[in-house]
């Protein structure tokens, strides 16, 4: 027993150390300082990070500095909203949320008639969308062809192409019937009330893209998990958190609903009462009208589980159970190890779409059809559904969804599955080594996936060898460059 006790006084010493190493060495866009806006996603994918470290830290070590320093991140992160920016959506709204572009969202050229008018809009999807280019030239008396290309992209090319809206070959028509999943680009015909003499023609030339600004659920998820945690930990560590920073929680707790519901619009429910978000068949994104994935939606039910517990209020309550029953559906348990799905398997996505040939049929306006994507969750995004299961194992008042048996399972998960053990050495023991996902066959992890291995700690409950396991897979110092995600990381150890 002592033994067991030295190995968790290491491994918490590691993370406390590691935790300001990691906080101390962050450059560029990953740190220290708040980005002003959320662009390129790395409030959404950076900061939160360091934010939930922040509040692991105050947590385990009970020390009011960690709160003071995750409340200042707050601050700095509230003051780049989009309505605090003057920042507008592709709808033109400006909301309490942090809109992304960059690489996450579909990119869209804008082709003017030889009037100078709006003619064409052709949208392409990530990934590599925001560098792609469109080459308008003309085919032809009559028609003209576009060409979609870009670095690390198949090129498109789709000719004989009409604006006039009655011609068989209308061009938004024309580049329906064209589509493919790999190029995934689509197109919108601007109807004009004025028309010109003659054939109504595009200018002819080479016009980049523009990402759209989408505020992404996933990203208002991980933002406002941190947020919401420093509140809970208020209620049930006090000495945690001084009062410098009590008095700015109500403040932070009304920024968390109002980002939270920005986003009731795309809740949904399966008939057997499983729980998600979607995006909406309109969202310049790649998967338009489908289900978001797991980890994605779980980000968002982390900040429910955490409203639930502080509120009391019924709506998160039931929002964050039903996200708890989508993830338990998907948990398969063969020979007591668990596995699940990266796309929840009632979606859309996990099963695939074909194109109806109508457009507004196809319950996406970008993405007329799509090939099933089956694959196992990797580890790297595990580590929100593992933070998510823990967590609403753990609330207190929330209804009872996964047993004992089921995190014991998903303990198996990671000493049956996610590690691969290699050859014995010449003392008798063997290099271990996490796998790219959950799945048991996946292939070998990268150097920077193992940085992540710590993610599996809090089942240390349910398995007693889990310990052992990231001790031995664990880099002493993560890959370079230093990540947002490091920093909580490390701060897992500090149990």
């Amino acid at each position: 027993m002592s033994e067991l006790r030295d190995r968790f006084t290491s491994l918490r010493r590691a993370g406390i150390r590691s935790f300001h190493e990691t906080e101390r060495n962050l450059i560029g866009v990953n740190g220290p300082e708040v980005q002003p806006h959320n662009e390129a996603g790395v409030i959404g994918w950076g900061t939160s990070w360091r934010m939930q470290g922040y509040l692991l830290m105050a947590r385990r070590t009970g020390r009011p500095a960690y709160a003071e320093r995750l409340a200042e991140l707050i601050d700095q992160v509230l003051l780049a909203r989009d309505d605090a920016r003057g920042n507008h959506d592709f709808r033109g709204r400006c909301l309490p949320v942090w809109s992304s572009a960059h690489k996450f969202t579909a990119a869209t050229a804008v082709l003017y008639d030889t009037e100078g008018r709006p003619a064409l809009e052709v949208t392409v999807c990530p990934p590599r969308a925001k560098a792609a280019k469109v080459t308008v030239a003309a085919d032809g008396e009559r028609h003209f062809s576009i060409t979609v290309s870009g670095p690390e992209r198949r090129d498109l090319t789709v000719g004989g192409l009409s604006l006039d809206p009655l011609d068989e070959r209308r061009a938004d028509r024309a580049v329906y019937a064209a589509y493919e999943q790999r190029t995934a680009v689509t197109a919108r015909l601007v109807l004009t009330d004025r028309p010109a003499p003659g054939p109504r023609r595009p200018a002819p030339g080479v016009f980049p893209v523009r990402p759209a600004m989408v505020s992404l659920a996933a990203q208002t998820g991980m933002i406002t998990y941190p947020m919401a945690g420093l509140a809970r930990l208020a209620r049930e560590q006090p000495a945690a958190v001084p009062v410098s920073v009590r008095g700015h929680l109500d403040g932070y707790l009304d920024a968390v609903d109002r980002a939270m519901r920005v986003h009731d619009e795309q809740w949904g429910t399966t008939d057997d009462g499983r729980g998600f978000y979607r995006w909406l068949p309109d969202e310049p994104v790649s998967f338009a009208g489908a289900e978001l994935p797991t980890n994605e939606f779980l980000a968002m039910g982390r900040t429910a589980v955490q409203l639930a517990v502080v509120t009391g209020e019924a709506h998160w309550r039931e929002r964050a159970a039903a996200m708890a029953r989508a993830l338990h559906g998907d948990l398969t348990v063969t020979g007591s190890v668990a596995s699940w799905p990266y796309w929840p398997s009632f979606g859309r996505v996990y099963q695939g779409w074909r194109a109806t040939g109508s457009p507004k049929e196809d319950g996406s306006d970008f993405r007329p059809s799509y090939r099933a994507v089956t694959v196992p969750e990797d580890v790297t995004h595990a580590l929100i559904d593992l933070d998510f299961l823990c967590l609403y194992h753990d609330a207190p008042g929330l209804p009872g969804v996964f047993t004992e048996a089921d995190l014991r399972a998903v303990a198996k998960t990671f000493t049956h599955h996610a590690i691969e053990r290699g050859e014995r050495g010449r003392k008798g023991s063997r290099t271990v080594r996490l796998r790219h996902d959950v799945g048991g066959r996946g292939r070998r992890g990268t150097d920077r996936e193992q940085a992540h291995v710590a993610a599996w700690l809090p089942l240390r409950r349910w398995s007693r060898e889990v310990p052992r396991y990231v001790r031995a897979i664990r880099p002493a110092v993560p890959p370079p460059p230093l990540m947002g995600v490091d920093t909580y990381c490390a701060a897992l150890l500090a149990h």
